[in-house]
């Protein structure tokens, strides 16, 4: 870990400050907890908002992780943008948490959320945080028509193929293939203020149709938390980013993430910089932000890879706002009476975006038990977190036994589970019951000498 950057915090959090309600623009009051919908905040659907950037990138192949059937699976995905309108950016990310909180409150209003929705200009800016004026209006519109023509494709992927040879040298230029595959939408029909609707009916408001996948899984229950209050507080496009980003991974991770610096720049249409120290820069203000608010505790950057290969990995542990936010899960859920049985249909939910789960493979999934850096990395939280021991050899041997077989993913998800369990009071040793834990992993796995330490236990 010597050529990690760590990064801590001991400011308060200003989120929970006391608000100026003369304060020009403040629209809400600290703190507001809204549910935004599981699997679409599972998916880096947004980018960065750029002023340089003349026309709108058409397409962008992300990935988005989940745990299935007990193993945490990568889902790839192909998102297709509105034509010249481009990706959803932040700005929109912005305008879609005031819709979800616009949504929350009809629903707890109405105890129903329909399956098309009537919505005006001024309530979704109200909502969102934002100060009406003709530029924002503006915005909304291009809001609605960018999302209505958003779609994602699941079990698609992209593939470079050269275009061959002409004259005496290669051509340079490369186009993208696509493999079959099922596109969802998150609207269907939207219908802007002063336009007629499927009855003929010229319409004051906006009319959308929520994609069914989306209304269903709202309406289970099936949602992260988010601290909105927190959310608008923030004024950099990156840290609106990362902290959708990181909802989904803390949530994977218990309280844990790790993503590399490559797949945020293909994410987030970000400039990509070799030097350690620049991408340092430019991801300062949004951890910095992060951090003030205390949704981190604290971030690392670690050089992985070499030469051609050559990329970061970020490192990434919850702050006590995200712990406190995601602990309002089931009260939340309750105030809006989701999952009760008048909100269920005959049919359960049904992630439409399982189709592309690619078939398992031992081989990737060990993947990174093969990973010296992640090995390490684990290694060092592990001996931290253990304290002393009577036996330390004997007890990093063990260690790094169960590290080469059991997936690290797995073994985040229980420190997470771990630390959790401490926080909350309860008296336990942690090392002894993180190893408790990772036998219960290993015999899961097969491992000969997880079965022979449980007879022997």
């Amino acid at each position: 870990m010597e050529h990690a950057d760590l990064v801590t915090s001991s400011e308060g959090n200003p989120s929970h400050s006391v608000p100026d309600p003369q304060k020009k623009g403040f629209l809400l009051n600290a703190p507001v907890l809204l549910l935004a919908e599981h699997i679409l905040g599972s998916i880096p659907l947004w980018e960065v908002k750029s002023k340089n950037r003349k026309e709108g990138l058409r397409e962008k192949e992300v990935v988005r992780e989940v745990y299935y059937r007990g193993e945490l699976r990568k889902i790839p995905l192909v998102i297709y943008a509105s034509g010249d309108l481009g990706l959803p950016n932040s700005v929109d990310l912005e305008l879609f948490r005031g819709f979800e909180r616009w949504a929350l409150s009809q629903l707890e209003r109405k105890k129903v959320l329909d399956p098309i929705v009537r919505i005006s200009g001024a309530e979704i800016l109200q909502a969102a945080g934002k100060e009406p004026s003709g530029a924002a209006y503006a915005e909304v519109d291009r809001f609605f028509l960018r999302m209505a023509g958003t779609m994602i494709s699941a079990g698609r992927t992209k593939t470079e193929v050269g275009e061959g040879t002409r004259g005496s040298g290669p051509l340079n230029r490369k186009r993208l293939r696509s493999n079959k595959g099922i596109v969802f939408k998150i609207f269907g029909t939207v219908v802007l203020p002063g336009q007629p609707n499927k009855k003929g009916e010229m319409v004051d408001k906006y009319e959308v149709e929520l994609a069914p996948w989306y209304r269903d899984s709202l309406l289970m229950g099936n949602c992260f938390v988010i601290d909105h209050s927190l959310f608008t507080g923030m004024k950099g496009s990156l840290s609106k980013l990362l902290h959708q980003l990181l909802h989904n991974l803390f949530y994977l991770g218990k309280g844990h993430a790790e993503q590399r610096y490559s797949d945020l720049v293909g994410y987030w249409q970000i400039k990509r910089y070799m030097a350690k120290s620049k991408v340092m820069e430019q991801f300062a203000e949004a951890h910095c932000e992060l951090l003030k608010r205390g949704f981190l505790e604290h971030w690392q950057i670690v050089p992985v890879g070499v030469r051609e290969q050559k990329d970061f990995l970020f490192i990434w542990d919850a702050g006590s706002a995200w712990w406190k936010t995601e602990a309002q899960l089931p009260e939340l859920q309750a105030k809006y009476e989701l999952g009760e049985p008048h909100h269920r249909d005959s049919d359960p939910v049904i992630d439409p975006f399982l189709t592309a789960l690619p078939e398992p493979s031992t081989g990737a999934a060990m993947t990174s038990a093969t990973d010296t850096n992640s090995a390490a990395r684990l290694l060092d939280e592990i001996i931290s977190l253990s304290g002393r021991r009577k036996d330390p050899d004997v007890w990093e041997k063990w260690w790094k036994r169960a590290i080469a077989v059991v997936p690290h993913p797995r073994i985040w998800l229980r420190i997470g589970e771990v630390k959790e369990r401490k926080a909350r009071g309860e008296r336990i040793n942690m090392g002894s019951y993180l190893a408790k834990l990772i036998k219960i992993e290993a015999k899961g796995l097969g491992v000969p000498w997880a079965e022979d330490e449980n007879r022997t236990t």
